[in-house]
């Protein structure tokens, strides 16, 4: 059954007064915005007698990127680096701390240039809150990468890039932990350290997941289109985990041309899962086929990500020229035991009462690449670089059946290397910026089965993958870009295994003949920098005619799940970002989106369309007792579709934080509410199209009250130098990498 991962409140919000709610917030922010002086936090300059005060720009478009200035916004020193995520344009962040980037959860997160290892999975937003916004240098929001990014996995980069060190010498860290009215709690510590030419900075946290927090009820109510029959599923779940996650970074400045960086990190979590539930089916003429009890538990469950990397950078004399050499590994183990027991069992359809299920997967990465910019006179920059990629993809499963039915073994391994060169030239002239680029990529996979089930197969797949960009500079801080790019997605291990695996009700499968998928993005951004109003403004349009599918079926009275490269879409969008602040200790943002989606699947022919998007509106506001209220409200409205059968519900969410800083700004301590006046809160997935009908539905209690705690100390502000060039790996989906 399709799972629901983001419990919401069902919001009875029309999708027509939004959308003219929007106009009206997009119209009244821009009335407001005659002058373009450069603004949102000063900076002061003495001349001799004279003193310049100068507006700082936080939010600057370049032809390549967006950056948001955290390190002058001074309400970061209060914050994590997930709620500063809040006022990034294009970024949102719901109520349940899921984040998007211009509405989509297609995204990945850099650190300092390069993928983290860590940054992916379930448990981002956990990494996220343990990393204090005031570490945080700046944050690039790359919508559109161009050909020196990786032209796999993804349509948009968020970068987070760090403190650049100093020539401070010393050590300086914080400590910070949280905990709530669940009873979730975590802890966590970052230390910078520096002497002479070396640099080290050391972050690790704790996080522990109450079942508490995740406790909720949800059904499944189907009806089959061929034979009448329906089904209803319904009970109870909660989830608890245990998570260490950190790294280690250390830079040495040989000398100022010679730069190297090393790093590593890990992320690990276990898994406490359990679930009750009862499953019936009934005929069309309401005669019950069967009905039984589910008991789900997960006696084994856990995942550990080890990664290092290492970088040496070069510049010339020529200022902007710069070879960077690259490594990186990168290494995942996940061993998992499901655990399903049957009773109460009436005309079951199974001849067993239980079983086991334990996989293991073993995913290693090697990563090879050379990076080298090359400046020619003020105008113009050549970007260009060569990668090698080596993959290796083991993975077992075992079905352990407690009855007659004959227990079940899959052994596959597959493997990719992948060669990739890039060509990016950079042309600045007065108030236009033009970037094209070329990326070749040539991929060779190849799959075998040691147990036999099915014979060893290879491939190889060729993508050529052009970008470009136009912006002119209309006049200071208004800006207009149009921009063309294209992604590719190769599928990781767990969308190739072939492995069959069967309960009562569902049966899955990968398909290990799966190819690359490519997607294509037109994209038109204006940005408006006005001295207390900042306004952005992106209408796109993205397409792919083989994107990967999960396909969904019903045959022999199950559910069956699969994937195939004949996924057909079509995206026509708008997303803006509006920030305001009227007056000093109030601002305002908002992160608004609207899409219309159409997706088809050829055969069996199936078209689903809808319209709807996001509205995400942040207020903060100075008041008595050197205190610092922030509001958060927001939800997604309307009809959003995302696969060819269902449509996604529509929700609303609210949270209130109170900080106050002390001794000298070294101690914070924010007190939280989330949702104090909502007992449930609910959400409903439907499906509309396909072999079966119906709808998806979970409710959980979401009125949490929590306290946090951050100390500061030692007076360094360095942190570790990096390689302005290194390794960026994000073509995998369903598998390796998580």
């Amino acid at each position: 059954m399709h799972h629901i991962d983001n419990y919401k409140l069902n919001a009875l919000i029309m999708c027509n007064k939004l959308i003219l709610l929007l106009t009206a917030c997009l119209s009244a922010t821009a009335l407001s915005a005659q002058n373009t002086t450069k603004t949102d936090s000063t900076k002061t300059q003495k001349l001799e007698e004279v003193v310049v005060t100068q507006r700082r720009q936080l939010i600057k478009n370049d032809i390549d990127k967006l950056t948001y200035d955290v390190q002058h916004d001074k309400t970061a020193q209060t914050k994590t680096t997930l709620e500063i995520l809040k006022k990034i344009p294009l970024v949102t962040v719901d109520g349940q701390e899921n984040i998007k980037v211009q509405g989509s959860t297609s995204f990945k997160v850099y650190r300092n240039g390069h993928p983290d290892p860590s940054f992916s999975g379930q448990n981002l937003k956990e990494i996220l809150k343990a990393i204090p916004a005031s570490a945080i240098k700046r944050i690039e929001v790359i919508t559109d990468p161009g050909a020196k990014y990786d032209a796999e996995g993804t349509t948009a980069i968020l970068n987070i890039v760090m403190m650049s060190n100093t020539k401070l010498q010393g050590v300086s860290g914080n400590v910070n932990s949280n905990i709530d009215s669940h009873g979730s709690a975590r802890l966590g510590t970052y230390l910078t350290t520096k002497v002479g030419k070396l640099t080290t900075t050391v972050n690790y946290n704790y996080a522990n997941q109450n079942k508490k927090q995740t406790e909720s009820y949800r059904e499944e109510a189907y009806n089959y289109v061929k034979t009448g029959e329906h089904t209803h599923e319904y009970g109870k779940n909660s989830t608890g985990a245990t998570i260490h996650f950190g790294n280690i970074n250390a830079s040495y400045e040989i000398d100022s041309l010679n730069l190297m960086t090393a790093s590593t990190n890990f992320f690990g979590y276990k898994v406490d899962a359990n679930t009750q539930n009862t499953n019936e089916r009934w005929d069309k003429n309401n005669q019950l086929i069967y009905k039984f009890n589910n008991d789900m538990t997960t006696p084994g469950y856990s995942y550990v990500n080890l990664g290092g990397r290492f970088d040496y950078q070069h510049k010339t004399h020529l200022d902007g020229e710069v070879l960077t050499l690259s490594y990186m590994l990168a290494a995942t183990r996940q061993h998992t035991t499901f655990r399903q027991a049957y009773s109460n069992m009436v005309n079951f359809p199974v001849s067993y009462t239980s079983y086991d299920r334990n996989t293991r997967e073993r995913f290693t990465e090697h990563t090879f690449q050379i990076d080298y910019v090359r400046p020619f006179g003020k105008h113009h920059k050549i970007e260009s670089g060569t990668k090698y990629i080596l993959r290796y993809n083991n993975s077992t499963s075992l079905m352990d059946y407690q009855g007659t039915t004959p227990d079940m073994e899959s052994k596959f391994k597959h493997n990719a290397q992948v060669a990739a060169a890039y060509l990016s030239y950079i042309l600045t002239a007065g108030k236009w910026a033009a970037r094209a680029g070329l990326r070749y990529e040539f991929t060779r996979m190849k799959a075998s089965y040691p147990d036999g089930s099915n014979a060893d197969f290879h491939t190889n797949l060729n993508d050529c993958v052009p970008s470009a960009s136009l912006q002119y500079k209309i006049r200071d801080g208004q800006t207009l870009k149009l921009s063309y790019s294209t992604s590719i997605n190769r599928p990781g291990i767990n969308y190739l295994n072939p492995a069959v695996i069967s309960t009562p009700t569902t049966e899955s499968f990968g398909n290990a003949n799966l190819g690359s998928s490519r997607n294509q993005k037109l994209q038109l951004s204006y940005m408006l920098v006005a001295p207390k109003f900042t306004l952005q403004l992106n209408p796109y349009y993205s397409f792919t005619n083989n994107g990967i599918a999960h396909i969904m079926y019903e045959q022999n009275h199950k559910n069956v799940y699969t994937y195939q490269n004949i996924l057909k879409s079509k995206v026509f969008g708008i997303s803006s970002y509006t920030a305001w602040t009227p007056f000093t200790g109030t601002s305002f943002t908002l992160n608004a989106s609207m899409r219309y989606a159409r997706i088809t699947l050829p055969t069996p022919y199936l078209k689903n369309s809808g319209c709807g998007g996001g509205i995400y509106f942040n207020w903060d506001q100075k008041i008595p007792w050197k205190l610092t209220l922030s509001t958060s409200l927001g939800g997604e409205y309307g009809n959003r579709v995302y696969n060819p059968y269902a449509i996604e519900g529509h929700w609303f969410y609210y949270d209130f934080t109170l900080t106050r800083r002390f001794l000298k700004d070294k101690l914070t301590v924010s007190l939280s509410a989330e949702s104090p006046f909502i007992k449930e809160r609910s959400t409903t997935y439907r499906i509309v199209q396909g072999d079966y009908t119906g709808y998806e539905r979970a409710v959980m209690k979401p009125r949490s009250f929590g306290i946090r705690l951050s100390w500061n100390f030692g007076k360094l502000k360095a942190s570790v130098k990096k390689a302005e060039r290194s390794i960026q790996n994000d073509d995998l989906v369903g598998g390796g990498k998580k």
